[in-house]
């Protein structure tokens, strides 16, 4: 989430409605933790496919401010929460290199379950709507490996483009994992 854009925005809406902000100051967090789980199969050494379920984990943007009508004050806090989780498909190319070694590149698709959640609270009402929706994103990395015996440790950058769509909210989302592999 990117929280001077989201902080101009709120302040954009609450001046559209003759509000005016003061005493504004906001946060925004990632949770860092992602998980998955892949399979796939080498019909090369330099091709792979791999089907994977993955989390890309959450963010929150949180805004804290006094509003003002010019008559009255009011406390306000605002707070918005995106997920995104889903299946994904990669094709990889492979390029070994030393023994045991290789590099790869990945291109694939994400199919995305993305869920929204907003939440406002002014002098203790508080108002609250979610969205959800499922979007299909391209994906792309790459990475290296060494692989030993049947085992297979990799450290991996993915990029998820564009996820989410305009009710959601819309980000890319940049991924660095470690993977092992067993292969049978």
């Amino acid at each position: 989430l990117d929280a001077n854009g989201l902080s101009r925005q709120v302040d954009g809406a609450l001046g559209d409605l003759g509000l005016t902000v003061s005493n504004a100051s906001s946060d925004s967090s990632e949770d860092g933790f992602t998980y998955g789980v892949l399979v796939g199969y080498q019909f090369l050494p330099y091709l792979a496919v791999e089907a994977s379920y993955v989390d890309l984990g959450d963010a929150e943007f949180k805004r804290n401010a006094t509003v003002s009508d010019g008559v009255t004050s009011a406390d306000m806090r605002a707070q918005a929460t995106t997920e995104s989780s889903g299946p994904a498909l990669s094709a990889l190319g492979i390029l070994p290199f030393m023994k045991g070694w290789e590099v790869h590149a990945r291109a694939g698709v994400y199919f995305s379950s993305n869920d929204a959640t907003a939440r406002l609270r002014v002098d203790g009402l508080e108002q609250s709507a979610s969205e959800s929706s499922n979007s299909t994103e391209f994906l792309w990395g790459a990475g290296i490996g060494y692989t030993r015996g049947n085992y297979t440790g990799r450290l991996d950058y993915q990029q998820y483009t564009d996820v989410g769509d305009g009710s959601t909210g819309e980000a890319s989302i940049d991924r660095l994992s470690f993977v092992a592999i067993v292969r049978f």
